[in-house]
C-alpha cells in the first residue's frame, strides 16, 4: 500500500485543481446573492482563474527544476490552501478573486506540471502506465463530479463549504507529503529566466484572455466595444478579442526566439525550444490540446443541454453525468492495462474513434422531442476520452529525458489550459451564431408573426440572442408585453433554433475530434510497457 501512497496524494491534488471550476459553475446564483455581485462578476472570477493558471504554468514547471519538484509542488498545495480559505470567508467579489482566482490559481499552476514529474519519479513500467491512467481519469471525473458536489453543497449548506472541504484535503496532502520521493540535490542550481517568464506570462495571458472575450465581444465584428478607463475599443467596428489574441501570439513568438537564443548560449532559459524536435513530442502536445479542448467543450455543452432543454437542476445534471464519469474512469484504468499489448498510439486512435462515434450519435439524436435517455451516447464519448487519457500523458513525457520533464510538463500544462479555454469559448461562439441565424430565419419565415411584429423582434435580435430555458424565454416575452399567440410562435421558433444550436456545437466537436485523430499520426509508435516488464 505504501508504494501507492504517492498516487493517492497526487490524485487528491489533481482533484482539487479540476473540481473548482465545475463547482463554481453550478453555484453562480448563490455567489451573486451572497457577494452582492452579478453573473458577469462571477464569470470574471472564473475567467481570471483560468488566466492565471495558463499564464504561470511554464513558470511552475521551471521552478520545479530549480527549487525542486517536490518543494514546488508542496508550495503550490500550501498556496491553494491559503487561497481556498480566503475564498471560503470572502464577503465580496474582490476578495473571492484574490483568494480563489489569483492565489489558488497560482498554486494550481505550481502543482499541475509537477504532478506529472512526480508520477514519473515515483513509478516505472506497468505501475507508471497505471498511475498516469488513474490521474487522467481523476481529472476527467472531477469535471463531472463537480456539478454534483456543488449542487449538493449549495442546496443543502453553502457554496463556502466546497472551499472549506478543499482546505481539509489540502491539510491531508500536506500531512502525507512525506510519502513522496525527496528532491535530489543538484550539482549546480540553474538560473531563473526572469525576462522569459515575464514575456511568457503576458503572451499566454493575452491568448487566453482574448479567447475568453470572444463570447462577450465577438469573434470578428464587435458585439460591443471593450471599455477600458472610459476608452471604447472597437477598431473599425471589429471585436477587440482577436487583437488581444494577436498581441499574445506575437509575444509567444518572441518568447520562443528569446528562449532559442538562451539555449544556443547555454543559458538557463524558461524551456528548451529544441525539445519540440523530440520525435512525437509536438504531436503529443497537439493531441493533448485537442483532448482537453473537446473535453472542456463537452462539459460545457452537455450540462447546458440538459438544463435548458429539460430544466434539470444542478443535482440532476450532475447525476446525469455519472454514466459518462464511470465510462471515463473504467476505460482510463482499463486502457492503461492494455499498454503491454498495444502501442499507445493505437490505443489513443481507438479512443478518438470512439469519441467521434459518440459525438456523431449524439448529433444525430438531438432533435425536437428529444428525451434525456436519448443522450446515452455521451457514455461512448466518455469511453473514448478514457482510452485517450490512459496513454497520452505517459507517451508525451516518456519521449523526453528525465532531466527535461519539468520543462515538458510546463509546456504541456500550458497547452492543456489553452485547450480548456478555447474549447469552452469557441463552442459557445458556434452555438450562439447558429442560434442567432436560426431564430432570425424562423422569424422571417413565420406566417403567424405579423410584419410589424417581425420588425420589432428583428430589432431585439440585433442587440444579441442568448441560450436560455423555456421559463426564461416566457418571462422575457411576458415582460416585453407580447400576446399569447406571439409568445407561442416565438417560443416554437426559439426552441427549434436552440436544438439546432446544440447540434451545431456537437457537430463542431466532431470536426475537432477528427482533427485530433489526424494529429495522432505524428505520435511515436511504441508500447509504453514491454511484455513481461515488472512494475519496478
Amino acid at each position: 500500500m505504501r508504494k501507492w501512497a504517492a498516487l493517492v496524494i497526487l490524485g487528491m491534488a489533481m482533484f482539487i485543481i479540476v473540481i473548482d471550476t465545475t463547482i463554481m459553475n453550478v453555484s453562480i446564483s448563490s455567489l451573486v446573492a451572497d457577494l452582492g455581485t452579478s453573473v458577469g462578476g462571477v464569470q470574471a472570477a472564473i475567467a481570471v482563474y483560468a488566466l492565471v493558471m495558463a499564464s504561470f504554468m511554464l513558470v511552475g514547471g521551471k521552478l520545479g527544476g530549480i527549487a525542486g519538484v517536490k518543494r514546488t509542488f508542496i508550495a503550490g498545495v500550501a498556496c491553494c490552501g491559503v487561497g481556498t480559505a480566503i475564498a471560503s470567508f470572502s464577503q465580496n467579489l474582490g476578495t473571492l478573486i484574490v483568494g480563489w482566482s489569483v492565489i489558488e490559481g497560482l498554486g494550481s499552476a505550481l502543482m499541475m506540471p509537477n504532478i506529472q514529474t512526480l508520477l514519473r519519479a515515483n513509478y516505472e513500467g506497468r505501475e507508471r502506465a497505471y498511475a498516469y491512467g488513474v490521474i487522467s481519469a481523476v481529472a476527467a471525473v472531477g469535471m463531472a463530479v463537480g456539478p454534483i458536489a456543488g449542487g449538493l453543497l449549495t442546496t443543502y449548506a453553502s457554496w463556502r463549504w466546497a472551499f472549506r472541504l478543499e482546505v481539509l484535503v489540502v491539510i491531508l496532502v500536506l500531512l502525507l507529503h512525506g510519502r513522496l520521493q525527496r528532491d535530489p540535490r543538484p550539482a549546480t542550481r540553474p538560473a531563473f529566466d526572469y525576462a522569459g517568464a515575464l514575456v511568457s506570462i503576458l503572451g499566454w495571458a493575452g491568448i487566453v484572455l482574448g479567447t475568453l472575450l470572444i463570447g462577450e465581444y465577438g469573434l470578428l465584428g464587435a458585439k460591443k466595444p471593450l471599455v477600458i478607463g472610459g476608452w471604447e475599443i472597437a477598431p473599425l467596428g471589429l471585436s477587440a478579442a482577436p487583437f488581444i489574441i494577436g498581441v499574445g501570439v506575437l509575444l509567444v513568438v518572441g518568447l520562443f526566439r528569446w528562449e532559442r537564443w538562451q539555449e544556443e548560449r547555454n543559458r538557463g532559459g524558461l524551456f528548451k525550444p529544441s525539445l519540440f524536435g523530440t520525435p512525437g513530442l509536438s504531436s503529443g502536445f497537439a493531441v493533448r490540446f485537442v483532448n482537453l479542448f473537446i473535453t472542456a467543450a463537452f462539459m460545457f455543452t452537455y450540462p447546458l443541454l440538459l438544463q435548458l432543454t429539460f430544466a434539470y437542476s444542478a443535482i440532476e445534471t450532475g447525476l446525469a453525468l455519472v454514466p459518462f464519469s464511470i465510462a471515463v474512469l473504467v476505460f482510463a484504468v482499463g486502457g492503461a492495462r492494455l499498454s503491454a499489448r498495444f502501442s499507445a498510439k493505437r490505443i489513443i486512435q481507438a479512443g478518438f474513434l470512439a469519441a467521434i462515434a459518440g459525438l456523431v450519435l449524439m448529433e444525430l439524436t438531438i432533435r425536437p422531442g428529444l428525451a434525456p435517455s436519448d443522450l446515452a451516447s455521451g457514455t461512448v464519448f466518455g469511453a473514448g476520452l478514457g482510452l485517450i487519457a490512459s496513454q497520452i500523458l505517459n507517451l508525451v513525457f516518456s519521449s523526453v529525458d528525465a532531466r527535461d520533464t519539468p520543462e515538458a510538463t510546463g509546456l504541456n500544462g500550458t497547452f492543456e489550459q489553452l485547450g480548456n479555454a478555447m474549447g469552452v469559448a469557441l463552442v459557445g461562439v458556434i452555438m450562439l451564431s447558429s442560434l442567432f441565424s436560426m431564430v432570425q430565419k424562423g422569424v422571417e419565415e413565420s406566417a403567424a408573426i405579423p410584419p410589424e411584429e417581425k420588425q420589432a423582434v428583428s430589432a431585439a435580435l440585433e442587440t444579441g440572442v442568448e441560450l436560455m430555458s423555456d421559463q426564461q424565454l416566457q418571462q422575457l416575452l411576458a415582460e416585453a408585453g407580447a400576446g399569447e399567440a406571439l409568445q407561442a410562435e416565438i417560443h416554437s421558433v426559439y426552441t427549434r433554433a436552440r436544438t439546432n444550436a446544440f447540434r451545431a456545437g456537437v457537430a463542431f466537436l466532431v470536426f475537432v475530434s477528427v482533427a485530433g485523430l489526424l494529429l495522432t499520426t505524428g505520435l511515436a509508435h511504441r508500447k509504453l510497457v514491454r511484455e513481461g516488464q515488472p512494475g519496478n
